[in-house]
């Protein structure tokens, strides 16, 4: 006999999951002990939190780019499933959630009463759907994971317990019964018309901003391109900081609120913006009362554009993002006027001289958080995964990290959810075993999370041990920083304690008790040994330093904000026009002479 929880778990690795994420309970044991890993069926990795397990399933989706799959059983298990398929949803990666559901106990009156979260997950998900009938169960997975590829979001079946311990009605299907491609989208090619439209808008244009999203992926070669051809400087969303590496000099880091100076001013003062698979780009960069900015959007799904085309002259590019940058390639003039193009590997050599000077800066014998990531980012092994959590720990990793070519990233984009960095930094792993993984967390997100799932990490310590550092990175200062420093830029006051103090852990001591390495760092100085010597080891290892709360990030320092500061790359292109004048004029009385 084959239960219906056998035919999802052939299924499932038919479409290329090789993992599930979840935690047990009654209703859905059955199929948790048919998740053995073997040829016909994925492993089962259990989590602290049915949140966790979502979040796993995300990260993994973008690190892999096949589906990521989850489970909970019904209830508050349901229920906190939710949080990290609102984080799929919004970040439009593939993920298929089974939800377990108990059938209703007689005479148990109101003890327990389960939860009807039917309602709840069709509004996170593309498909939704409950299987009553296990002659349905096949056919039911199928939609979901089309759907959930498809659609670049979330699939949810909702599957009483009864159901999976039933017997399935036929023996089930292989790979070679799946009647599509199981997670690969044909290319799409744009239309000839709107990329000819898009070329002449670009080709008019004399100050581009080019802001690549993670739906550029792949596509390095011919960004970079084009962004040589038209004089452009290039932006990144945060959750495309992998697409390009930092060390290009025309790269002006991320463009996003809290983001880098030079790429705010870069999007502030373009005349030309052409967004590349950047759904994710915030608008609210966008000089909005400057209707004489222009908009091309590629991106493979119609209706991407972000930009209210109403208020500006915008084109639409549907396709295959690489295919949609050939074509476009042979259609775009080449620009001789440089200045726009100077002025911005100017404004981002400054700013990264700026940054190396502040990550230098110590009050006293306190650690600059700044040092703590620019001296991982001198370190950084060759191909690292580097994930990062919300708050403060954020800021660092946008302003002071460099990610060279073939490193990845990755983050909670949309929901921003706190906590987020250890399941990701679980997922990557199991990702990229032969890989160097590092988490970028602050205390209060750690709290908020990420130490439930640090008891997992223990739980695969000798799995774990033999492959490349796994670390985790926490900035410690006992402050939820970043919401502190909002409130004392906006409102010009010191601290409020009641609202931006956390509890204060020793988090390398919570470690050791768990079984894992730890270390605690206290001293400027013994910053880069510490890294040094966790960067040369194996296996799991949790570093936390003991950061300075006053160290501002650079947004809210004096004279900048939330937007990347006040400097103005058309002034900077000004300067350099007449300073070239001058010295042409100079030159030539000085050769007359």
């Amino acid at each position: 006999m084959v239960s219906v929880s056998e035919l999802i778990a052939v299924r499932l690795r038919a479409w290329g999951v090789d993992r599930v994420f979840g935690i047990p309970g009654r209703d859905v044991d059955s199929l948790v002990t048919v998740l053995d890993g073997g040829p016909r069926a994925p492993v089962f990795l259990q989590t602290r939190h049915e949140e966790s397990a979502a979040l796993m399933a995300c990260a993994h989706a973008k690190f892999t780019g096949r589906p990521g799959c989850c489970l909970a059983a019904s209830g508050p298990g349901a229920l906190r499933l939710l949080g990290g398929l609102y984080d799929a949803a919004l970040d439009r990666q593939p993920v298929v959630a089974v939800v377990g559901e108990e059938p209703p106990t007689p005479g148990a009156g109101r003890q327990r009463r389960s939860v009807s979260a039917a309602h709840l997950f069709a509004q996170v998900s593309e498909y939704s759907e409950r299987v009553s009938d296990p002659a349905l169960m096949d056919d039911a997975l199928d939609r979901a994971l089309r759907a959930a590829i498809s659609g670049r979001g979330v699939a949810t079946l909702i599957v009483p317990r009864l159901v999976l311990e039933a017997e399935a009605p036929s023996t089930p299907r292989g790979a070679e019964a799946t009647s599509s491609p199981l997670h690969v989208r044909p290319p799409v090619r744009p239309l000839d018309r709107q990329v000819q439209s898009a070329a002449d808008i670009l080709n008019d244009g004399r100050r581009t901003a080019v802001i690549v999203g993670p739906d550029a992926a792949g596509a390095a070669d011919r960004i970079t391109k084009v962004a040589q051809r038209l004089g452009a400087g290039v932006a990144k969303t945060p959750s495309g900081r992998d697409v390009l590496p930092d060390d290009l000099p025309f790269v002006t880091g991320v463009a996003a609120p809290f983001g880098s100076t030079p790429a705010a001013s870069l999007v502030r003062d373009c005349d030309t913006l052409l967004l590349v698979g950047a759904h994710d780009f915030d608008t609210g960069l966008l000089p909005g009362s400057d209707p004489r900015c222009r908009v091309v959007t590629i991106d493979v799904d119609p209706g991407a554009c972000p930009v209210d085309e109403d208020a500006f002259s915008a084109v639409q590019v549907t396709g295959d993002v690489a295919t949609a940058l050939e074509m476009l390639l042979p259609l775009l003039h080449g620009r001789n006027d440089r200045r726009w193009r100077v002025a911005v590997e100017d404004a981002v050599r400054e700013w990264r001289a700026e940054g190396r000077s502040k990550a230098r800066r110590f009050f006293g014998m306190a650690i600059s958080p700044r040092s703590v990531v620019a001296e991982l980012s001198a370190r950084l092994p060759d191909q690292a995964v580097v994930v990062t959590d919300t708050g403060s720990a954020l800021d660092w990793w946008m302003r002071h990290l460099q990610l060279r070519e073939g490193m990845r990233a990755a983050l909670s984009g949309h929901l921003a959810t706190p906590g987020a960095a250890v399941p990701y930094a679980v997922a990557a792993r199991l990702a990229f075993p032969e890989r160097p993984v590092i988490a970028l967390i602050g205390d209060g997100a750690l709290q908020a999370g990420g130490m439930n799932e640090l008891i997992t990490v223990r739980r695969h310590l000798e799995r774990l041990a033999d492959l490349p550092p796994m670390i985790f990175c926490v900035l410690n200062n006992e402050d939820l920083s970043r919401l502190t420093w909002q409130r004392r830029q906006e409102a010009a006051d010191p601290r409020i304690p009641a609202t931006g103090e956390v509890p204060a852990v020793s988090y390398a001591r919570y470690a050791e008790l768990l079984g894992l390495p730890a270390v605690r760092c206290v001293r400027p100085g013994e910053v880069v040994p510490v890294w040094e010597e966790a960067l040369a080891a194996k296996g799991p290892v949790l570093l936390e330093f003991m950061v300075d709360g006053d160290t501002p990030p650079d947004w809210a320092e004096p004279g900048a904000t939330a937007h990347g500061g006040q400097g103005s790359l058309l002034r900077h292109a000004a300067d350099t026009s007449w300073r070239r004048r001058i010295t042409a004029s100079v030159s030539g009385r000085l050769g007359s002479g």
